[in-house]
Order: C-alpha cells, then sequence, then structure tokens
C-alpha cells in the first residue's frame, strides 16, 4: 500500500483546481510563471520532493536466529529454548558528521523459555516453566515511528528541503530544517535533530507444580497446585533536543528563507522514566477419574487466585486487582457415546461491593455420539457422528477503565464526581450451544456450531433518560446492571486429511463464522421527533455506522449544475454547497441538511464474518502450504489524511485525481471524488460516500520448504536439515476506494501491513 503521491505539477494543478471550485480564480495558489517551473524550471528554485522516498526505505531487513535443546530420563525430561531478533525501521536517517548521537531506531530482542519435568516416584511428580523477553528497541526523534509516518506524507512536493542551502555571508540561516507554515514537526528534524528513546522491556513469566497420584487411596483420584507469576518492567531513558525551524518565501525566483517561531537549536537532555506490575496466579484441584464397565467418571473441584498489581499510575490504578473463583465440574459417560456435562463456578472480584462480590456460574452440556449406534454400524463412511448442547452462564467483571464504582468519588477538595452504586454486580451472559461433528471417509472433518448469548444486567449509565436541565452533571450519575443485549450466529469448519503414499500427503481446511449482535436496552432517551431515525444505539449493533447519505437519483450524487444546486432547495447546516458537491438524502423533509438526517449506513465497525482457508501438501522432502484469511460484513470512515484534501497545504490520494470538474462532467469522464476545496467543505462531514467496505480476503502467509535426504544430513552429524522461503502478506482483494490504505489499518496515516519474505534454515541434531 505504497502511495504514490501527486509530483509537484500535479500538486499544483490540483490546488488551483481546488480554488477555481472555491471561487478563487484560476491561479489563486499557484501562477502560471511557477506551473510552467515546476513542469520545465530548475529543479533548485521549482523542487519535486518525493518526501516518502527520501525519508522510508524501499525494505528494511529482520534476523532470526534460535536454538532448541530437548533431553532427558524417565525421572527428568528438559527443553529450553532461547531466540534472538533483530528487526530494523523503516527509516533513512542522514549522516550529520556533527551530531553527537546516533538516533536509528531498531529493535533487538532476545526470547527465552525452559521446561523441566520432574517425577519423584510413582505419585508425585513436578514441573517448572521459566518464559520471557528482554527488548531493547530505539526510537527517533522521541515518537513513536507511526507518529513520523504521518508527518512524511503531510508535506507537499513543492516544498523546498529539507535543509536550507549553504549561504557563506549568512551562516545562521545554513543547513537548517525547513518546513512550512502548517507542519511544526517536519519529518527530517524529528527523524535528525529531536533526539531519541531507548526503552529496555523485562517480561518473564514462571510458573511452578505438583501433582499427587492418590490411587494408593482410591484408584483414579489425584490433587494437583501451581503458581505463576508474571513481572514486566519498561525503563525508558529518552532524550530530546529542538531545532529551528526555517520556511522559504512564497517567491519561487528567489532562494529566501526566514525563521519560523522562536525555537532554536539545543543541546541533548535526557530523562528516565519506568513502568513496572506483576501478575500473579495461584491454582489448586482435586480430580477424580473412573471407569466402571460401561460407565465412566471424571469430576474436579478447584481454587483460583489472581493478583495483578502495578507501579505507575495514579489514583485506583495503583492498587491491586484481585479475583477469586472456586468451581467444580463433573462428567457421565455410558457406553462412550452418551455424554452428560454440569459445571458450577463460585466467582468473586473486588470490583464490586461485599454484598455482590460473589456470584454463581452454572453450566450443563451434554454429547451424543450417534456413530457409534448399532444402527448406523453399517454405514463404513460416516467415521463420526456427534451431536452437542450446552447452556450456560458466565461472568464479566472488565467493566472499563474505571473501578470500585460502587463507591461514591469525593476528592480531598471536597469535589464530588461520579455517585456509587453498591448494588452493582457482575454481567451475565447466558449462552447456548448447539453442534454437530461428522467426519466422512476417515479423510473429511466437518463441525458446525449455533450460538446465542444474551445479557441482561449489562453495565450502562443512568443518564441517558435523565435532562440535562435538572442541575447535577449527567457524568456523576451512577452505573446501572440493567443493559440488555444479544449476540447470535454460527461457526463452520471443515476439513481435508488424506495421505495417498508414504511420500504424498495433502490437507486443507476451511472456517467461517458469522456472528451479529443487538443491543436491546441502554436506557437511551429517544430523539426529537423530527429526527429521521430517533434511537443511535437501541435496536443496532456495537458499532453500527451513522451517516448521511448521499443521494444518488442523479447518477453520480454530486450537484452538477448551477440549477440543479439552486433547485434542490436545500440548505446544510455545515457549510454552502458549492456546484460538484455531495447531494444529502434530506430523510426527515424540512429542507434542512443536518443531523437529524443521519441514518445507518454500512456495516459495523466491527466485523460480522470472519474467515480463513489454508492447506498445502507433501511430496517426498518438499512440503507447500498457504493461509488465507479475511473478514466480510463491516465498514470504517475514511477521514482525515488522504480523505480531506484540505488538511496540511493539500495532501492528494489516488482518490482525488479524478475529482469533479465541470469539464470532467461534461465530458462523460469518470468521477471519483467530489469538487476539491481548499479548506472544510461540507463534503467532509460523516457520509456514506467516505464509509468504506472493510472485507477483505488475503493471502497471509505461504511456505514452500525442502529437507535434504537424511544420508546427507548425516554427513554432518544431523538428524534433519531443513530450508524454507515464506512470504507473508503477498497480496490483498479488498474493495476500498483508496488503493494506499489497507482495510485493517483503515487510514493512511499509519504503516501499512509489510509483505515480508523469510528465508530460513533449520537444523536437528
Amino acid at each position: 500500500k505504497k502511495p504514490t503521491l501527486p509530483n509537484s505539477s500535479e500538486y499544483a494543478a490540483l490546488r488551483n483546481q481546488a480554488g477555481v471550485n472555491d471561487g478563487l480564480g484560476a491561479y489563486s495558489q499557484f501562477s502560471r510563471d511557477e506551473i510552467e517551473g515546476f513542469n520545465t524550471g530548475d529543479p533548485l528554485y521549482y523542487p519535486d520532493n518525493d518526501w516518502y522516498g527520501m525519508f522510508v526505505r524501499d525494505f528494511t531487513l529482520r534476523q532470526r536466529a534460535g536454538v532448541n535443546v530437548a533431553g532427558g530420563s524417565e525421572k527428568m525430561k528438559y527443553y529450553s529454548n532461547i531466540s534472538y531478533l533483530h528487526q530494523e525501521a523503516p527509516f533513512k536517517i542522514a549522516d550529520e558528521p556533527d551530531r553527537k548521537y546516533d538516533p536509528t531506531p531498531a529493535t533487538h530482542g532476545v526470547n527465552f523459555r525452559s521446561n523441566l519435568d520432574l517425577k519423584f516416584n510413582n505419585y508425585l511428580s513436578a514441573y517448572m516453566r521459566l518464559t520471557g523477553n528482554v527488548k531493547h528497541e530505539q526510537l527517533a526523534g522521541n515518537t513513536l515511528n507511526r507518529s513520523i509516518y504521518g508527518q512524511i506524507l503531510h508535506l507537499p512536493p513543492t516544498m523546498y528541503g529539507p535543509l536550507t542551502p549553504i549561504v557563506e555571508d549568512s551562516p545562521e540561516a545554513s543547513n537548517q530544517v525547513v518546513t512550512n507554515d502548517t507542519e511544526s514537526a517536519p519529518a527530517y528534524g524529528v527523524l535528525n535533530r529531536s533526539g531519541y528513546s531507548r526503552i529496555v522491556e523485562t517480561n518473564v513469566i514462571a510458573q511452578a507444580g505438583v501433582n499427587l497420584d492418590l490411587s494408593f487411596l482410591t484408584r483414579g483420584l489425584s490433587l494437583g497446585g501451581s503458581m505463576a507469576y508474571q513481572t514486566y518492567a519498561r525503563n525508558t531513558t529518552a532524550t530530546s533536543q529542538n531545532f529551528e525551524r526555517w520556511v522559504r518565501s512564497s517567491d519561487y525566483g528567489k532562494l529566501e528563507f526566514t525563521k519560523k517561531g522562536s525555537e532554536e537549536n539545543t543541546p541533548l537532555s535526557y530523562s528516565k522514566g519506568a513502568v513496572f506490575f506483576y501478575h500473579m496466579n495461584l491454582y489448586a484441584n482435586m480430580a477424580y477419574e473412573r471407569r466402571f464397565g460401561d460407565h465412566s467418571v471424571q469430576a474436579l473441584a478447584y481454587y483460583f487466585y489472581q493478583q495483578q498489581e502495578k507501579e505507575y499510575g495514579s489514583g485506583s490504578n495503583v492498587l491491586p486487582y484481585k479475583r477469586l473463583s472456586l468451581g467444580a465440574s463433573a462428567l457421565y459417560g455410558y457406553k462412550d457415546r452418551y455424554f452428560l456435562k454440569g459445571d458450577v463456578g463460585y466467582s468473586g472480584s473486588e470490583q464490586f461491593h461485599r454484598d455482590h462480590r460473589y456470584i454463581a456460574t452454572p453450566a450443563i452440556s451434554a454429547a451424543w455420539i450417534l456413530s457409534k449406534e448399532d444402527f448406523l454400524s453399517g454405514i463404513d463412511f460416516i467415521s463420526l457422528l456427534k451431536l452437542r448442547a450446552s447452556y450456560g452462564i458466565t461472568a464479566n467483571d472488565q467493566l472499563g477503565d474505571a473501578r470500585f464504582l460502587y463507591l461514591d468519588y469525593i476528592d480531598s477538595g471536597g469535589n464530588e464526581g461520579l455517585r456509587g452504586n453498591p448494588e452493582l454486580s457482575a454481567e451475565k451472559v447466558k449462552k447456548q450451544n448447539y453442534g454437530i461433528d461428522l467426519g466422512l471417509f476417515e479423510q473429511f472433518t466437518v463441525g458446525f456450531d449455533y450460538y446465542t448469548h444474551k445479557v441482561d444486567n449489562m453495565l450502562i449509565s443512568s443518564s441517558g433518560t435523565t435532562p440535562i436541565y435538572q442541575g447535577i452533571p449527567l457524568s456523576n450519575y451512577p452505573k446501572l446492571n440493567n443493559g440488555r443485549m444479544e449476540n447470535k450466529g454460527f461457526e463452520l469448519e471443515a476439513g481435508y486429511n488424506k495421505s495417498f503414499s508414504p511420500d504424498l500427503s495433502v490437507y486443507a481446511s476451511l472456517a467461517f463464522s458469522r456472528s451479529k449482535n443487538k443491543v436491546i436496552a441502554v436506557n437511551e432517551s429517544p430523539l426529537a421527533e423530527d429526527y429521521a431515525y430517533r434511537y443511535r444505539t437501541e435496536g443496532y449493533p456495537i458499532g453500527q455506522q451513522w451517516a448521511l447519505l448521499v443521494d444518488y437519483a442523479n447518477g453520480n450524487g454530486m450537484f452538477n449544475s448551477q440549477a440543479e444546486l439552486d433547485n434542490s432547495n436545500l440548505t446544510y447546516t455545515s457549510g454552502t454547497p458549492r456546484v460538484g458537491d455531495l447531494i444529502y438524502q434530506d430523510l426527515n423533509g424540512d429542507g434542512t441538511i443536518d443531523e437529524r438526517d443521519m441514518a445507518p449506513a454500512g456495516s459495523p465497525s466491527i466485523p460480522e464474518r470472519v474467515y480463513s482457508f489454508n492447506g498445502g501438501f507433501r511430496y517426498k522432502n518438499v512440503e507447500l502450504g498457504f493461509l488465507f484469511q479475511g473478514v466480510g460484513n463491516t465498514s470504517f470512515f475514511y477521514t482525515g489524511l488522504g480523505a480531506n484534501e484540505s488538511v496540511y497545504q493539500g495532501v492528494f490520494s489516488d482518490m482525488h485525481q479524478n475529482a469533479w470538474t465541470p469539464e470532467r462532467y461534461a465530458a462523460g469522464e469518470k468521477i471519483t471524488f467530489p469538487a476539491l476545496s481548499l479548506s472544510q467543505s461540507t463534503n467532509h462531514t460523516n457520509n456514506d460516500f467516505f464509509l468504506m467496505d472493510g472485507s477483505y480476503v488475503r493471502l497471509k502467509n505461504v511456505e514452500l520448504a525442502y529437507s535434504l535426504p537424511v544420508k546427507i544430513s548425516r554427513k554432518i552429524a544431523a538428524e534433519r536439515i531443513r530450508f524454507s522461503l515464506n512470504a507473508q502478506n503477498l497480496f490483498t482483494i479488498d474493495n476500498v476506494k483508496s488503493k494506499y490504505v489497507d482495510p485493517e489499518i483503515r487510514n493512511m496515516e499509519t504503516f501499512q501491513p509489510f509483505r515480508v519474505y523469510n528465508i530460513g534454515v533449520s537444523l536437528t541434531f
């Protein structure tokens, strides 16, 4: 999704075109001579800068190496792994001879894992796990890479730069960072003259557990326990340095620059910061598993405790977060074909008042394996036929960023805030699931599940039906547990696996899911009667998009003449429409286009369909595998950079190349955008012209591998030597109107997904 932005002459023509649409004349932004200069003039005075090519690399390198070691005996088994990763950043850093530091962004990381399994005797065993990573990351400019990427796209190609020329009689104006009136953070200065940040992250997880076989008391009984501890620390050494900004004069016949603002070139300054948290889990269980002829029994009782503590932030964020859960489950089977299972959990969270802290979550499920029945025993092509059903309740205490919503907020100064509600409890989700598993010819597998999720005590605000004029800030009203919503859908999985011979095998699998949710009640107050749609949440899915609808009755949805504009008798509250602007549907019939005409449009921002397809084959020593993935029934608003052409002295994407003009319309040419403007226009609102289809299919991964014959590998004492060529994100099929924008990223100002090629070798000894 690399942007191919317009060159200087194209950019100047588009700016002038916008000026014509705004009634400023044919050469309001660039004169005829300047246009000619960008076409044929001296590039020193009439630059044509490709800022993207100047600051962004065509490709970057990544290296990864790792070693795995495994072994042991019957009493002790071990596994260890350590790997190293180095990843370059896609920015080009200038070689400035006077700079005393290197701001080149890059990432180095070490990952490690060590597993140890011990068997003390026939009854007692234990395990220990240690895993983690240490990452060293350097950022240029003391800012995130995605911010710099956007700043690169802000700069017009007609701008001189990136540095002022050397002027012998004016050294203070020489070799200074160039910008324009609208950009305060030009990319060159941010990358090369504003310092850097070095971040060291350490994340370690330690686990240990024991298992005691109590079969000496009764067969099938066991006792287990485990502890897990995670510690995370991020230490940042940040440096900052300011730099002067200079702006070129508007006379393209001269190379004259003036200083912008009061910024000065400063020395490097240092600061440090740290973030730390730990997370501890304790788990214990007693299990029983036994078979009595045709009857089988499994039972489990458990205890689970969680505590997470952060050593940063303020207020309630620094207090420990705690949970406690108790539970039991029992499974009964008869003749390995009829199964009935019951579960119950009893969990507590300190998010709630003591009187409502604990909640029970029961569940029941059943399964029937028909393929083991006598009446199907003669049907050889059915290798598995299983029916499943379940009903249960789960609970959720993740209520957004807020904590302790049962308490009144009053600070030390006596200021009141959110009023607490001690009656709050965890949200309960009632879940039903019905499924079938089918196996055919020992090669094909099919699984289908239909589910419904309903919640009738969802956390919502109590202010929805409270008038503003009553005097108390609506944000101070307590939260309530009376919201309702539902989610339903299905999942389908199908697979194929076949070995034709010891040398040839093939596999493939397909997964597809569809879900639809609907908000039923959230205390939403109806809007006034003159609104086309009086509710914006209730009755709609989460993430429903709302927009003005473009009226395409005339063919292209734009005012194509002054007469058409006058005859519409429409008034826009967002501004005065021009010829070439979008025509919106007046849904409430009052002659005014405003928020009262907003309507549900497109699909929700959350995809309702998700699918994947993977497959491959192995022939002797050659392996090939691939993975497609995609989503459907989702949409997003394309806004800001790349959509709004007026920002940052004009940023034009591929959508703007065929914008509406009288000449283009009269000639019947393709029109892909309404009339351009130098400033915010009536087109730059939430309307369905900018509502993009977020559906896509991506070839996520494909890999070709070859393993050397064993006799060759053994010549270097190796059991196996495998070479692989892997590619990720090779191509994407989507319906986004701009080819510069990925349907997952959904904006132009952020790095789009990389296409990645991996060449690797794996040696097993």
